[in-house]
């Protein structure tokens, strides 16, 4: 009992310095983190576990895309890009913004949201920059568009792939009905965002300016740069079939980088420099977290809570959706699936629709916080970066979290149809 009032006070402190903001987020989750297993509360978080509650896949799949992002930034392919996506679309800003997001959110479809955004994130901040926007709500809408689409499919969204394995369920059925309501939801995103943007005439006047440039002037090194798409799109290719091929990601997004650094001539000293440091402590602090509230079986009483409200097939699937998207937006998306999936399995009326009802709650909850999914911590962190200034919890929350109600009322509704 004592194991579980030490954990739980430990999370609610490690939040209040969140929602406080007067430490750096990484600084403080990482320590918590580390104060749970000095404390030895917990039997299995010693150095030899270090696998068991540190998600390694998710971490080396991180260093690996920032690293192999980085050295492209260095050639000036992004700058390029944002070149030709404005010449595409014109001077309308508005119309820019939803080709980038429906890009992004496709791109979450069949990539990982992370990867997507590592992508992806260099070039609307080189946008903002250039119409002299603040880039907040760019990127902010940038992360809730590549958790809609990631929603889309089995392999877009790591809860997506537990909840599809338990419930047996293929991709192309998956898909099926998960599609329709994450592309209602992206245009809802899409219509909150808008005024949140702050559009302006004069954009169109500066994006008139981005055009004229002449983008090939841009590119530093056309050899290195050919040579380091070949690797890129490899690694993205090996993403596809990873599981065919019995690859982790982590594997995959490490080689790429390895190779990446010894094609591009420089040291690991140079390339580290283009990693998120702080997005990666936090990461780590964020497991140590989540397994040590699933240990003392905090995360447990949820299912508990859910087997002795949900009396009957329709407020079952309400109770799922409300309870694993409230959970994942506070605890995170996989540790609230992972203990999810049995109690559902030990209710006897559980259907295909109550498991669905689970991907979507656990896949859109996570919008609402800043630490809610990876691609919001990793996001934030690139902005932040850009910035050179903190963005709060609170005004993340304050953006999103009501963005999250609305997105988890449809979701509810949707369900409701079958």
């Amino acid at each position: 009992m004592f194991e579980r009032y030490f954990v739980f006070t430990i999370f609610l402190v490690t939040y209040l310095f969140i929602i406080l903001g007067r430490v750096r987020r990484s600084v403080i989750v990482f320590t918590m983190g580390m104060v749970i297993a000095f404390a030895k509360v917990i039997e299995s978080m010693k150095t030899h576990n270090v696998g068991l509650f540190i998600d390694f896949n998710t971490i080396g799949l991180l260093l690996g895309m920032m690293i192999l992002v980085g050295l492209l930034k260095d050639t000036g392919l992004f700058q390029y890009l944002a070149i030709k996506v404005v010449r595409l679309v014109g001077n309308d800003f508005w119309k820019l913004v939803i080709y980038m997001m429906i890009v992004i959110a496709l791109l979450s479809a069949v990539l990982d949201n992370v990867t997507t955004v590592l992508l992806l994130s260099p070039i609307l901040l080189l946008i903002a920059d250039t119409v002299r926007m603040d880039p907040t709500p760019l990127i902010v809408l940038a992360v809730t568009a590549s958790n809609v689409g990631g929603t889309m499919t089995m392999i877009g969204d790591p809860p997506n792939i537990l909840v599809a394995s338990a419930a047996k369920i293929g991709f192309l059925r998956f898909a099926a009905f998960m599609t329709p309501p994450s592309l209602l939801i992206l245009g809802l995103v899409l219509l909150y965002f808008k005024r949140l943007l702050g559009l302006r005439s004069g954009m169109g006047v500066r994006m008139r300016q981005l055009r004229l440039m002449d983008e090939k002037e841009l590119l530093a090194n056309k050899r290195l740069l050919k040579r380091l798409l070949v690797v890129f799109f490899g690694v993205i290719a090996l993403f596809v079939i990873h599981e065919q091929m019995d690859l982790e990601m982590a594997t995959i997004a490490l080689t790429g980088a390895a190779v990446a650094t010894l094609i591009s001539g420089k040291t690991f000293d140079e390339v580290v420099k283009s990693v998120e440091w702080d997005s990666i402590f936090l990461f780590i602090g964020l497991f140590m977290l989540s397994f040590a509230l699933e240990e003392v079986g905090i995360i447990g009483h949820l299912g508990d809570a859910l087997a002795r409200v949900a009396h009957g097939d329709m407020v079952l699937r309400l109770a799922v959706i409300w309870i694993s998207g409230l959970s994942s937006a506070f605890i995170g998306a996989v540790p609230t699936v992972t203990v999810m999936i049995p109690v559902l399995r030990g209710i006897e009326y559980t259907s295909t629709i109550h498991w669905y009802c689970l991907a979507l709650g656990a896949s859109l909850g996570g919008i609402g916080t800043l630490v809610g999914t990876a691609s919001n911590i990793v996001g934030v962190g690139m902005l932040e970066n850009h910035i050179g200034s903190k963005i709060t919890y609170s005004r993340f929350f304050r953006i999103n979290f009501p963005l999250m109600l609305l997105v988890l009322s449809v979701a509810s509704g949707y369900v409701s149809l079958f």
